[in-house]
């Protein structure tokens, strides 16, 4: 005759390691298939599983009795997945909404850079001959010395365009472009 299987609940509460062993031995493979009816990876629904049993042991204290601890588990085990669930979906729903908010943030940021360039060059093409001049040369990335051998002017000259240049494109573009971005704009 097969020796009496301990009684799992009372014996858990006397923090016998045998019991916690026969559980999970007696119950965790089913549970697993059980948790498999509601989440699609078998990893999460050992993790799942697992969890409960780790649940039980921290917390003997407030398991003092349970009538049928086999529907606890099953329903527990339920819970878990559902919860779980619920979860994925709210993850999966944030991480939709965030790709989205990012490609529509990207496409923004694309159309206010190109918005504010456009308006950068009808500004500079507005200047007068020589500063006009000078800040196309700029936006080459042309240094100042490079803009004075190419227009024959001396650098100091150069200097002097860029300066007049930049006060006039403030006067032009405040309404249109916000100062610190016109400002980091102007930086050369």
């Amino acid at each position: 005759m097969p020796a009496p299987s301990p009684s799992p609940l009372h014996d858990i509460l006397r923090y016998d390691d045998v019991a916690v062993k026969f559980l999970f031995e007696h119950y965790y493979v089913p549970l697993v298939i059980f948790a498999k009816n509601y989440l699609p990876d078998i990893e999460d629904c050992k993790d799942v599983v697992q969890g409960i049993f780790l649940h039980i042991v921290e917390n003997r204290e407030k398991f003092t009795s349970i009538d049928n601890l086999k529907a606890y588990l099953y329903q527990t085990t339920q819970n878990r997945c559902l919860k779980q669930l619920r979860h994925e979906g709210v993850k999966q729903r944030y991480i939709f909404e965030s790709q989205a908010m990012g490609e529509e943030a990207f496409y923004l940021d694309h159309i206010l850079e190109e918005e504010v360039y456009t308006q950068l060059i009808r500004a500079i093409d507005a200047l007068p001959g020589q500063c006009r001049k000078v800040f196309r040369l700029v936006l080459e990335n042309k240094s100042n010395q490079e803009i004075a051998e190419i227009l024959s002017l001396s650098v100091e000259t150069v200097k002097s365009y860029k300066k007049q240049g930049k006060a006039l494109l403030y006067k032009r573009l405040k309404d249109v472009i916000p100062l610190a971005l016109l400002t980091s704009i102007l930086q050369f």
